[in-house]
C-alpha cells in the first residue's frame, strides 16, 4: 500500500462509484444496496491519508471521515434526522479542532529528502520543500485545498521528470530551479495555468537542460509555476 498514491486511490473510488451509478441509471442492475455503502470508502480513504502521511495531514482527512461517516450512519438508519438537527453544531467544533490540531502539529514548511512525491490536500493545505538529489517526480492532488511545492533545492535523477497533477476547486504553487526546462500538459476546465518564470541566461546556455513535465487536469482552480 505504501507505493499506491493518494491520486490512484481517489480515482479508484470515483470509478467504482461511477460504475455503480451507471448500472443503476441504465437499469442493468439494481445497485441501491451497494451505493448506500459508498461513504464508507471515503471514510477509509480519510484514514488512509492520515496513516500514510504519518499524522502530518490531519484537518482535511478528519473532515472527510466526519462528514462521510455521519452520512453513512444516516443512510443505514443509525442516525436520525432529529439527532442531526440537535447535534449538527458538533461538526463545526470538530472541523475547528482538526484545523487547530493540524496547525500545531506541522511546521509551515517541511523539508523532505524524498525521491518521489505524493502530495494530497483536501479541505486543507500542504506545504513542502524537496531536497532530494535523485528526484523522480510523483503526484500532486488538491481538492478544495492548496498545495505548495518547492523543488528549488532538489536535483532530478533523469533528464525528464514527471509530476501528475489533479487540481479541483483548489490551487497549486510549484517552484522549480531556474535552470530546468518546463513542459506543461495540463487540461484546464474553467481553471488557469500560469508559468510566471523568467527566461534566464542560465537555462539558455545549457545544452541538455533537465526537463520537468507537468501533466494532469485543472478544474475550477489554478496552478502557478515560478522559479
Amino acid at each position: 500500500m505504501k507505493n499506491i498514491s493518494f491520486q490512484a486511490v481517489f480515482a479508484l473510488i470515483l470509478v467504482l462509484l461511477g460504475a455503480l451509478l451507471l448500472l443503476q441509471t441504465t437499469g442493468i442492475y439494481d445497485t441501491t444496496n451497494l451505493i448506500k455503502y459508498i461513504p464508507t470508502l471515503f471514510v477509509l480513504f480519510g484514514i488512509y491519508i492520515i496513516i500514510k502521511s504519518r499524522l502530518q495531514n490531519l484537518s482535511g482527512p478528519i473532515i472527510i471521515i466526519l462528514v462521510f461517516g455521519l452520512l453513512q450512519l444516516y443512510l443505514i438508519g443509525l442516525l436520525t434526522t432529529t439527532l442531526i438537527r440537535d447535534w449538527w453544531p458538533l461538526i463545526l467544533v470538530a472541523i475547528g479542532l482538526s484545523i487547530l490540531l493540524n496547525w500545531f502539529r506541522s511546521p509551515k514548511t517541511k523539508a523532505e529528502d524524498t525521491d518521489i512525491i505524493d502530495l494530497f490536500a483536501m479541505l486543507g493545505g500542504v506545504e513542502t520543500m524537496i531536497t532530494s538529489k535523485q528526484f523522480m517526480g510523483g503526484s500532486l492532488t488538491a481538492i478544495f485545498g492548496g498545495v505548495k511545492l518547492d523543488l528549488r533545492d532538489s536535483k532530478p535523477k533523469h533528464k525528464y521528470t514527471t509530476i501528475n497533477s489533479l487540481v479541483l476547486f483548489g490551487d497549486a504553487d510549484i517552484k522549480i530551479p531556474e535552470e530546468w526546462e518546463l513542459k506543461i500538459n495540463l487540461t484546464p476546465i474553467l481553471g488557469d495555468v500560469n508559468d510566471n518564470r523568467m527566461r534566464t541566461q542560465k537555462r539558455i546556455e545549457q545544452k541538455e537542460p533537465k526537463t520537468l513535465e507537468i501533466n494532469g487536469l485543472v478544474a475550477f482552480g489554478d496552478i502557478k509555476i515560478t522559479d
